[in-house]
């Protein structure tokens, strides 16, 4: 074999190894995305509850006396904290 020949030869099989490597790649990538969109919906999950938790919680507070207000306002508080966390833990890049 020339070395021509076992040059062509050595670079074919590198760039065979190199198709694999990308293939693998692009595998895990898509295994990624999956994982990605799964974590994506579960926050999404918890945002609609959280949100209609936060709905709740208003709903008591329009309809407390003023003794319990405050400990309404509260919980409405920690509640749009949580909104908020979700959010940015969806919308971050």
């Amino acid at each position: 074999m020339s070395k021509r020949e076992t040059y062509e030869n050595k670079m074919q099989e590198r760039l065979e190894g190199l198709k694999s490597q990308i293939a693998e790649l692009r595998d895990r990538a898509q295994q990624v995305e999956i994982n990605l969109e799964l974590e994506y919906y579960t926050l999404l999950d918890e945002l609609h509850l959280e949100l209609e938790a936060s709905e709740h919680k208003l709903a008591m507070l329009k309809l407390a006396n003023e003794e319990k207000w405050e400990e309404f306002k509260s919980d409405l508080e920690h509640s749009w904290k949580s909104l908020r966390a979700l959010i940015t833990a969806i919308t971050a890049p």
